[in-house]
């Protein structure tokens, strides 16, 4: 979470009587970690619990959410080309979990109809990357409208849906535990550093209440567990007049992240955006690239045997990789060493920018793959580096 925001009506002082039009309002606690950290407070219609059905939610789609018995065969490095994933369908119809451990999953949407249900994660937080699309991020907390190149942030438990003008390609994670700002880019009261690559204007939180017709009643679709159950009300149960607090939904648009840069070619850990228990998540923008005489931009080989590697490649010119398409993911598992292809190495003396936007996960527990992921990989990715010619 960013810092403290508010939106529409609030009572004067929390756990007090609240009226509105001559009825007291219900006061939701919406807490994580338990009462012992975070928090925001919804001023509702009515309490969200008068739910009349409840029942397993029967979805079209087998890969979210995922198998967690799924895994890899061997130790390798990894191809997912997520263009041959078909798209169409909504957010949980079209969602495929293709990596996965006890910390997160990473995944690919690529929706083209609108959600009739909310969905509420209560296994994870959520970071969708919006690669191609847009349209209206519809919360609990309110709206947030959306483009290209935005990261929407779902707190956990958080019910929401996803309205678009256009369709949507989405590279999506879940994060189990602790996911937002790193600590290091925080003051010890909470506010963001001047040497932090973003500000707290670069943030946005929902600028209007949520608002639905009358005719409306939407269900809620919960996971939790790795399961999907469907929860409907006698009435919508978000109906929230005000809210305010450390927790909600934001967007953030990554043409606001402000990239370092320095003579030499400094480690990956300098493009960090967000983090959570167990992974970090990293922009690479475009920027100026390492400026001394016979510095060489492109990454160095190395061996990061505590770390698995994914990497989405959104669009530009990838200086390191040949082969790699738009909305490819590459996988370079801890173990074995990885790096730029050799010829990619050389060619990148001399350059002065890049152009390149990617995104990408570093975890500290293993990935595996799921059968999702398995069905659209280049097989021959890992044996790439292969080339006769010795630097």
């Amino acid at each position: 979470m960013i810092d403290y925001r508010r939106l529409g009506a609030v009572s004067e002082k929390p756990h007090t009587v609240f009226e509105v039009e001559g009825k007291m309002v219900a006061e939701h606690v919406f807490t994580r970690d338990g009462f012992s950290d975070l928090y925001s407070i919804l001023y509702q219609r009515r309490a969200p619990t008068h739910e009349v059905r409840v029942d397993n939610y029967r979805s079209k789609n087998n890969d979210f959410p995922h198998n967690p018995t799924a895994g890899n065969d061997d130790l390798k490095r990894r191809h997912i080309k997520t263009p041959m994933l078909i798209s169409g369908g909504t957010l949980l119809e079209s969602r495929k979990t293709l990596f996965f451990n006890d910390d997160c999953t990473v995944g690919i949407a690529r929706p083209n109809q609108p959600c009739r249900e909310f969905f509420a994660n209560g296994d994870a937080d959520e970071m969708y990357f919006v690669a191609e699309g847009s349209g209206v991020l519809q919360t609990v907390f309110g709206e947030i409208d959306f483009r290209a190149g935005d990261y929407l942030m779902i707190p956990k438990g958080v019910a929401y849906r996803l309205q678009m003008t256009a369709p949507l390609y989405l590279f999506a994670v879940e994060a189990m535990k602790d996911f937002g700002i790193p600590r290091e880019f925080r003051l010890a009261q909470g506010q963001l550093r001047l040497d932090a690559p973003y500000t707290h204007r670069d943030f946005r939180s929902p600028n209007r209440l949520l608002t639905l017709t009358s005719e409306e009643n939407p269900a809620i679709v919960v996971k939790r567990n790795h399961k999907l159950s469907i929860h409907e009300y006698t009435d919508f149960p978000y109906q929230v007049i005000g809210w305010d607090g450390w927790v909600y939904p934001y967007a953030f648009s990554v043409d606001a992240y402000q990239p370092k840069t320095s003579s030499v070619h400094l480690p990956p850990t300098i493009h960090t955006s967000f983090s959570a228990r167990g992974f970090y998540i990293m922009n690479f923008v475009p920027r100026i690239v390492d400026y001394a005489k016979n510095a060489i931009p492109c990454p160095y080989p190395h061996s990061s045997v505590d770390c698995d590697e994914i990497l989405f490649y959104v669009k530009g010119h990838f200086t390191s990789r040949k082969g790699i398409e738009q909305y490819s993911i590459s996988y370079h598992p801890g173990g074995i060493p990885h790096g730029p292809h050799p010829e990619m190495y050389e060619k990148s003396v001399g350059v002065r920018e890049t152009n390149e936007l990617a995104i990408m996960v570093d975890t500290f527990s293993p990935l595996k793959m799921t059968q999702a992921a398995r069905g659209i990989e280049d097989s021959n990715y890992h044996y790439s580096w292969n080339t006769t010619e010795h630097l």
